[in-house]
């Protein structure tokens, strides 16, 4: 009987449970639970018992929202708001949002980042991956600053070192997702990064990263031991290869994830990549010139190292499980004629395994490419006429890199002979701004308004990549009448001219 009893309590208690739906109005919850405006008072929401400041902003705010403004941890809202009987319900990605500015507030306040990040794993611990991803670009959506949510990465990277059983769950859930989102027989193969065949590009892009730890455990190697500075120095310019399989992800892969609207994770990895890549770039730079400076390089070096492990683990726990989500079977196709041909990064590229799938596809797009009537189709210019042929043949002879792109902004054509800046063959047709790093979008956006309203007609940067010296013009192309037709970009290496004139 005392058992029965306790169930009735039991089940009367939860009938009567008061449940908050933070997807709702302040001022919708108050009506349903007009106690609620005392206890959100104590909270710090003071103005919420002035009724005018109720009726215009509770209409509008969420309690999430609102947490934010305020600057009230909504993590003790939560646990307030339980102690007094409510049950929160809805807005999971509202109230994760609110946590992260939370987050980043804390950063930029000069909190460490350890204690941010103690309290990120124990409130995100069994939040999915793609989850956060999707509630980051949501807060660039609203506004918050790119390079902020950045800083998040070095958070949300305490996640995923170690891979629980809630993970392997997290890559059953995107399988059945992807088989909803592609219907093809053919993808569904392709659902779990863990059971990919042999030559698909992220079995590829995997064996790169995998590679890459190899490099990294040998520059730790010789950082904790005695240390042998020229060796040392010479694994560290090694490490700029990392920069190959940087453009990779974010040329082919990330573009390809615009198209779906995912654009947060990309942004901010590639944001980071950047960060990366300069760092390196500083470091290597250094060391090259004086190897006897190590010892003051000493203290970056092993940070970034930290940084581009957790890179590898960012792309294998959100980018690469995005992107078997949403990539078709034929983008798969485009992605893996452009891996090889862009260069493969800490692996020979001659032993890495080839996708039949892929192979055929090429073949038979190679097939549609090189019809006969086209290579001997003539094309007229003022000066005289070329035959479709002759004009590739001259053309793969340009020691130069050409990009041009139409009055609409489209990527239409581009020569890589100068093989500085890689271009694959799944950027034509894509907008120009999503082949540039976020903080570059800007720039380039103003460049093409500029050469449009003819405030300039180019633009030239002389600078040194990776050592050599590199020459960038931006020309805009007008029509005999005036009318902007697009703009074209030349780059070129001039290490080869300026080691004949130093002869």
């Amino acid at each position: 009987m005392p058992a029965i009893q306790g169930l009735l309590y039991a089940i009367q208690g939860a009938m009567t449970m008061k449940k908050l739906d933070l997807k709702k109005s302040v001022a919708e919850l108050v009506r349903e639970y007009p106690e609620l405006k005392e206890i959100l008072a104590e909270l710090g929401f003071k103005d919420i018992m002035k009724p005018a400041a109720l009726q215009l902003m509770g209409r509008i705010m969420t309690l999430p929202r609102g947490a934010v403004v305020k600057g009230i941890p909504m993590e003790k809202i939560r646990a307030t708001l339980e102690a007094k009987g409510f049950t929160l319900t809805g807005a999971e990605q509202q109230a994760r949002q609110a946590m992260l500015r939370e987050y980043i507030a804390r950063l930029n306040g000069g909190e460490s980042l350890e204690t941010v990040r103690a309290d990120f794993v124990r409130h995100f611990e069994d939040v999915k991956a793609e989850e956060i991803a999707e509630a980051e670009q949501d807060l660039i959506k609203g506004g918050v600053p790119l390079k902020d949510v950045q800083r998040l990465c070095d958070v949300h990277s305490a996640l995923f070192h170690d891979c629980s059983e809630s993970e392997s769950k997290e890559q059953e859930a995107l399988r059945k997702t992807a088989e909803k989102t592609h219907a093809a027989a053919a993808a569904a193969a392709l659902l779990t990064t863990d059971d990919l065949p042999e030559g698909h590009p992220l079995s590829l892009l995997r064996l790169e990263n995998d590679a890459l730890v190899r490099h990294l455990d040998a520059i730790h190697h010789e950082m904790v031991g005695a240390g042998d500075v020229a060796k040392l120095t010479g694994l560290i310019a090694g490490l700029n290869a990392v920069r190959s399989h940087y453009a990779k992800k974010e040329e082919l892969l990330m573009p390809m994830l615009y198209d779906y609207g995912v654009t947060g994770p990309s942004q901010v990895m590639w944001g980071v990549d950047d960060e990366i890549k300069r760092e390196l770039g500083v470091i290597t730079k250094a060391l090259k010139e004086d190897s006897e400076s190590y010892p003051l390089y000493k203290g970056r070096i092993e940070p970034l190292c930290t940084r581009i492990r957790e890179m590898v683990f960012k792309e294998d726990r959100i980018l690469f499980p995005l992107s078997l989500r949403y990539l078709t079977q034929e983008q798969w196709f485009m992605v893996y004629r452009d891996l090889f041909e862009m260069g493969m990064a800490f692996v020979d590229a001659e032993t890495m395994p080839r996708w039949p799938e892929g192979e055929a596809w090429m073949k038979e797009q190679s097939a549609k490419d090189l019809k006969p009537e086209l290579l001997e189709g003539k094309v007229k210019l003022p000066t005289g006429e070329l035959t479709l042929k002759e004009l590739q043949g001259i053309l793969k002879l340009l020691d130069v890199d050409i990009t041009f792109i139409d009055k609409d902004d489209i990527l239409r054509y581009f020569l890589n002979e100068g093989k500085i800046f890689s271009r694959p063959l799944s950027a034509l047709g894509r907008e120009v701004y999503n082949c540039h790093p976020p903080e570059i979008i800007p720039v380039v956006r103003q460049l093409l308004l500029d050469f449009k309203a003819k405030k300039r007609t180019h633009m030239e940067i002389y600078r040194r990549i990776m050592g050599r010296p590199v020459g960038v013009r931006y020309a805009a192309v007008y029509d005999a009448d005036g009318e902007y037709m697009g703009a074209v970009e030349f780059v070129q290496d001039y290490q080869k001219a300026l080691d004949k004139f130093q002869k």
